[in-house]
C-alpha cells in the first residue's frame, strides 16, 4: 500500500571544501532531480559557503554548507541519501523532518540573533578579564 502524503524536510549537507563550482552545481542539481521524481518542492537552498569543521573528516578540515527545506512523498530522503553516500563530493549530511508550517528564513534570523548576543557576552567577559 502506498503513501500519498508529504512531509516536509531539512537537510543540510557538507561537501568537500575544493570542489569546483560546476561540481557543486550537479550535486544540487541531483537533489533537485531527486525531490522531482518523488513529486516534492524545493523551499528553500541555502548556501552557506566554506566553514571551518570542528573536527577532520576524511581529511578535509574545511567544508561548504549547504541546507535545503523541500517537501517530497515517502522515499524522498532515503533517495537523496543514496545519492550523498555514493558521492565522494559529500563529506556529511544530516536529515531531520519539520512542521508542514516550518519557516526556515524565520529559523535563521532567530539563529542569526541569538548567535549576535553569544558573541556580546563574550566580548564583555573578555572586557571583565582585561580590566581585572
Amino acid at each position: 500500500m502506498s503513501t500519498t502524503s508529504s512531509y516536509t524536510y531539512e537537510t543540510l549537507y557538507i561537501l568537500r571544501s575544493g570542489i569546483a563550482d560546476s561540481d557543486a552545481s550537479n550535486v544540487h542539481q541531483k537533489v533537485d532531480n531527486v525531490i522531482s521524481k518523488f513529486a516534492g518542492k524545493l523551499i528553500n537552498r541555502d548556501d552557506w559557503g566554506n566553514k571551518e569543521l570542528a573536527y577532520e573528516i576524511d581529511g578535509e578540515t574545511n567544508g561548504k554548507f549547504s541546507v535545503i527545506v523541500y517537501n517530497g512523498k515517502g522515499g524522498v530522503v532515503e533517495e537523496i541519501e543514496r545519492h550523498f553516500k555514493i558521492s565522494d563530493d559529500v563529506i556529511r549530511f544530516l536529515t531531520i523532518q519539520v512542521p508542514k508550517d516550518y519557516d526556515y528564513n524565520k529559523f535563521k534570523k532567530q539563529l542569526a540573533a541569538s548567535e549576535e548576543e553569544m558573541k556580546r557576552a563574550r566580548e564583555a567577559r573578555e572586557q571583565r578579564k582585561r580590566g581585572m
